[in-house]
């Protein structure tokens, strides 16, 4: 990857991740009216992750968390554990696929096999991604704006809309004490926040390397922000009930919508939504893709493109037999025993091991 990454371009891409899929999703409702202040909360624990992937990231910083695992665990188990990563980027890009693939085939092509949505998304990501990693950072730059500021022009929308959106559907607030909305919340540290993980693939090539860490972490705050506003919007206007087992509370939102002569909102909203799709996967292939070449000393990553691309076309439709597996899949065991282990202890044991490691050292001196 010879493309560097200025800081603002790092910036926007950590932000805009999310849009891809958790914004589609009403995250956390074991927590109630209050998921929206679990929501920020957790976002203190995404600040913490970041803090840790950039403390390795500075111990070795031109390298990506595909090639530092080896110097730290050794060449085997690293090298596995190196391995391990990319396929949980390939298996997330093709998570993400198949969210986008269900959205457009319930909501828009209901008539058309939902492979053929999936062939149809990953050819354009596929042609993007062997372009390079600065067709992923221009689109950034393109859709920064719109996607970050969709979810406050619905809420605005929402708010000057008539009776659409109810103060009280949020109450009471704290009814159980905030101990209760902690424990029951814990699942938000994965996702969305401990996705932001795959961006220790890019960490290397950013200018004014020392700039990351002050980045990631103010991008996660905000991010936070954008996702509590979005759960806020939800709850007013679906209700706690609704939106906890809507499939898509976000479309279902929009789709209420209504503003003097703007109605039926929700096909400008699906399209920009998929952009926000489109993004996500390019991330996520682009960084097993950019592993891939690491480990294989490859030169050059557009060749792995396609084979990629058909990798992740095809996961996506094997994952789960139907869109309600997919799901439950996806914020039960994902989260359990792929996200947190893989998010949150391996690093956190990474980086324990390199100080041990780096103290033994300075003893035996």
């Amino acid at each position: 990857m010879r493309y560097k990454i200025t800081p603002y371009q790092l910036f926007i891409m950590m932000i805009i991740l999310p849009y891809g899929s958790a914004i589609l999703f009403f995250l956390g409702p074991k927590t109630k009216q209050d998921a929206w202040i679990a929501m920020f909360f957790y976002s203190l624990s995404g600040v913490c992750l970041q803090i840790i992937y950039t403390a390795l990231h500075y111990k070795y910083p031109k390298d990506s968390l595909v090639e530092y695992m080896p110097k730290i665990y050794g060449k085997f188990l690293g090298n596995i554990l190196s391995g391990v990563y990319i396929c949980y980027f390939t298996y997330i890009a093709s998570r993400v696929l198949r969210d986008y693939e269900e959205m457009i085939f319930n909501t828009r092509l209901n008539n058309t096999p939902m492979f053929f949505v999936g062939v149809f998304l990953i050819i354009v990501i596929t042609y993007g991604l062997y372009k390079g990693i600065e067709v992923i950072v221009n689109l950034a730059n393109l859709t920064f704006v719109i996607l970050v500021g969709m979810p406050i022009v619905v809420f605005i929308l929402a708010i000057f809309t008539e009776g659409l959106f109810t103060v009280n559907n949020l109450k009471p607030v704290l009814e159980n004490g905030f101990l209760e909305v902690i424990i029951n919340g814990w699942q938000l540290i994965a996702f969305p926040y401990g996705e932001e993980i795959v961006f220790t693939m890019f960490y290397p090539y950013v200018f004014e390397n020392y700039k990351v860490r002050k980045i990631a972490i103010l991008a996660v705050v905000i991010e936070g922000i954008i996702l509590s506003i979005n759960v806020i919007l939800f709850i007013g206007v679906l209700g706690l009930e609704i939106a906890s087992v809507s499939v898509s509370p976000f479309l279902q939102t929009v789709s209420v919508l209504k503003i003097g002569f703007l109605e039926r909102l929700d096909t400008l909203f699906v399209v920009t939504l998929v952009v926000g799709g489109f993004f996500k996967i390019s991330i996520f292939m682009y960084a097993a893709i950019l592993g891939t070449s690491q480990i294989m000393n490859l030169n050059n990553t557009k060749i792995l493109a396609i084979p990629f691309g058909i990798i992740v076309l095809f996961l996506s439709q094997i994952i789960a037999k139907n869109y309600f597996e997919h799901i439950k899949i996806g914020l039960e065991f994902v989260v359990k025993y792929i996200h947190i282990p893989l998010q949150v202890f391996i690093p956190i044991f990474t980086l324990i091991l390199l100080y041990v490691k780096q103290i033994f050292i300075s003893c035996k001196k």
